[in-house]
C-alpha cells in the first residue's frame, strides 16, 4: 500500500473513540476546517488548514472528524467539501450495507451450525461408536503392539488372566512394562486365579507386583484373558481355547463398554492381595462368621456400592443385603455405614484379603 502524503499536517485518518469533551473539541476544529473548505471551494489539506487558522494536533483531529462524518473527499491530494445531506445519505447507505452483510453472515452462521451439528458431529459420533477389530497372529507383532499400547496409555491398564499361567520367566519380563506404567502415574490393576497363592514361585511374583505398585486381586474363576487400555482399547485371545496363538485388537466404545463392565464386575468380586497381614479392628473378636455371600456383600459395600447396587450385582433380594450389612455393623460395633466402612479397612478377616507374608 502506498502511504498517503501528510501535506504538512499529522495523519487525519486514524479513527478512535472520543470522550464527550474531546468530541466537542474535534467537532469545533472540523467545523472551522469545513467552513474554510467551503469558502475556498477546494484545495490541498495544507491550504485549507492554513485558511482555517488551525495547526498541528487540532487540525489533524478536525480532519479526522470530517472524514468520519463524510463531509470531505480527497482526490489526488485535493480536498472538496461534501454537502451534509449527501453525507447523511451516504452514511445511511453504509448502515444498510453493513446490516445486509450482517444478515448474510447470520444466515451463513446458521447454515454452518446446522451442518456441523446435524451432519458432521453425528457422523463423528457414529465413527467413534463403531467397533474396529483386527487379528494379530505373529508373536513379534503382538509383542510390539502391546509395548506400543503400554506407551500410549494415559490413565489405566486393567487385565484379567484366568490361566493357565505363562512361564514365570515371561511374567517376570513383563514387570518392566508394569514399572514403566506405574512410574508414569498409570493405574494398573490385574486379576489372577486364586490358585496362584498356593504356588511359591507365583507367590514371589505377586510380591514383586505389589512392590511395583500394581493392584492385585484373586478370583476363583474369570471368563477369559483380557487387557484393557483407558477403556477404549482391548486385547483378547483370538481363540480362548488356544490363547497363545493369536490376539484380537478391539477398538471402539460400543463393544468396549461391555468389556469394561465385565472387568469391573470381576474386580468387585475378586479378593484383594496385600503384602502383610493387617491387624484386626478392636472389638471384633468372637463375632459371628460370614458365609461367602455375606463376604461378597462386605467387599462390594467396601467398594462404595449401595444396597440396591449390591443386590443387583449378586442377584439377591435387597433384604438379604441389608441383613449382611446389619450383621457387619453389629460385628464392628458401628452406628452407621460410614463408620463401618472406616473400620472395615482395618479388618482383613472381613475383607477376606490374601496376605502375603
Amino acid at each position: 500500500m502506498t502511504p498517503r502524503p501528510s501535506h504538512g499536517v499529522p495523519d487525519p485518518f486514524v479513527p478512535g473513540e472520543l470522550s464527550a469533551a474531546h468530541l466537542q473539541r474535534d467537532e469545533e476544529a472540523a467545523l472551522a476546517l469545513y467552513r474554510a473548505l467551503r469558502d475556498l471551494g477546494q484545495g490541498s489539506m495544507a491550504e485549507v488548514t492554513a485558511a482555517s487558522g488551525l495547526e498541528g494536533t487540532s487540525a489533524a483531529h478536525g480532519w479526522r472528524r470530517l472524514h468520519e462524518l463524510g463531509l470531505v473527499q480527497v482526490v489526488s491530494g485535493v480536498a472538496e467539501p461534501v454537502e451534509p445531506d449527501t453525507a447523511m445519505a451516504q452514511a445511511m447507505d453504509r448502515y444498510h450495507s453493513n446490516m445486509s452483510r450482517q444478515l448474510r453472515d447470520t444466515r451463513s452462521l446458521r447454515h454452518v451450525t446446522e451442518s456441523l451439528m446435524t451432519v458432521f458431529r453425528p457422523a463423528v459420533a457414529r465413527e467413534s461408536a463403531e467397533v474396529a477389530v483386527g487379528r494379530i497372529g505373529d508373536r513379534k507383532r503382538r509383542t510390539r503392539m502391546l509395548i506400543d499400547l503400554n506407551a500410549a496409555a494415559m490413565e489405566n491398564c486393567d487385565s484379567m488372566h484366568p490361566g493357565p499361567m505363562p512361564p514365570i520367566e515371561t511374567l517376570e519380563e513383563s514387570l518392566g512394562e508394569d514399572e514403566k506404567l506405574i512410574a508414569r502415574g498409570i493405574r494398573v490393576r490385574v486379576i489372577y486365579p486364586e490358585s496362584l497363592r498356593r504356588s511359591p514361585k507365583y507367590g514371589r511374583y505377586l510380591h514383586r507386583l505389589l512392590e511395583t505398585g500394581v493392584e492385585v486381586r484373586l478370583l476363583e474363576h474369570s471368563p477369559f484373558d483380557i487387557l484393557i487400555f483407558d477403556g477404549h482399547t482391548a486385547c483378547v485371545p483370538g481363540d480362548p481355547e488356544r490363547p497363545s496363538e493369536s490376539m484380537l485388537l478391539v477398538r471402539g466404545s460400543a463393544l468396549l463398554k461391555g468389556y469394561v463392565a465385565l472387568f469391573e464386575d470381576c474386580w468387585l468380586r475378586a479378593v484383594p492381595v496385600v503384602r502383610h497381614p493387617v491387624p484386626a479392628a478392636a472389638g471384633t473378636a468372637g463375632a459371628p462368621d460370614f458365609n461367602e455371600q455375606e463376604r461378597a456383600v462386605v467387599r462390594l459395600m467396601a467398594s462404595g456400592l449401595s444396597d440396591d447396587q449390591i443386590a443387583r450385582k449378586l442377584g439377591v433380594h435387597r433384604r438379604t443385603v441389608q441383613r449382611a450389612v446389619a450383621k457387619l455393623m453389629e460385628r464392628l460395633n458401628a452406628s452407621s455405614r460410614f463408620e463401618a466402612g472406616l473400620k472395615l479397612a482395618r479388618d482383613p478377616a472381613l475383607m477376606s484379603v490374601y496376605p502375603l507374608g
